[in-house]
């Protein structure tokens, strides 16, 4: 297909995941599975490799943070939780603001997850939103958190390359940070399984973030 067409699906994208910033909903996740899907199809007959992997890569990362938020729904403290300041609103971390994850190049992109790990825990530090039993959250949180582990390492090879000893040792000690903060005796199960709520839409955002990069100099 021209490298024109490509370019035009940046516009319809960017409002899906403009709005996926500010409320990151089942209606959001829907959407941006809806246009990631469409756009996929759209360019499954190019040349371009690429951008078609990318497109998976995205597509992929939104049905994992669905599939997590589906299980953690089920320990939602209040019915009107969608209502109020709450998980869903992933931009309240801080960092992610729209200009940022729509203008950022992919070496900045990733800066924006390094960065997130500290501000999604003093985000979840003063609030609870979920609860349940502790077994089946501590559960929750082992098995995702070794996904979200390998996921943060992918992230950082695949934006930054090929890593010297010196720029792998500074991407451990980031990720191994958060991991031992979070796991640590005196953090609560219900804000482990929340950061890593809020991390799983951040990189959400991030892919999707690279993809209109993307279609933006097809």
């Amino acid at each position: 297909m021209p490298r024109s067409d490509a370019a035009k699906l940046a516009e319809p994208f960017q409002a899906v995941l403009t709005a996926a910033l500010s409320k990151m909903d089942d209606e959001a996740t829907f959407r941006l599975r809806s246009e990631l899907s469409a756009m996929r199809a759209v360019l499954a007959g190019g040349r371009d490799t690429d951008l078609l992997a990318s497109v998976d890569r995205a597509l992929e990362a939104v049905g994992r943070f669905h599939a997590f938020a589906s299980e953690v729904k089920g320990f939602v403290v209040s019915r009107d939780f969608s209502e109020k300041a709450s998980l869903y609103d992933i931009g309240s971390i801080g960092i992610l603001a729209i200009e940022n994850v729509l203008t950022a190049e992919r070496v900045s992109l990733l800066r924006l997850v390094m960065s997130g790990l500290s501000e999604g825990l003093a985000y979840v530090a003063s609030r609870q939103y979920i609860y349940g039993s502790s077994a089946v959250l501590e559960s929750l949180y082992r098995t995702h958190g070794a996904t979200m582990y390998e996921e943060l390492w992918s992230l950082a090879t695949e934006f930054r390359g090929p890593l010297d000893e010196k720029a792998a040792r500074e991407v451990q000690g980031g990720i191994d940070t958060f991991f031992r903060t979070l796991s640590a005796p005196g953090v609560k199960v219900d804000d482990r399984v929340a950061a890593l709520y809020q991390l799983y839409g951040v990189l959400v955002l991030v892919r999707c973030g690279d993809l209109l990069q993307r279609l933006r100099n097809a």
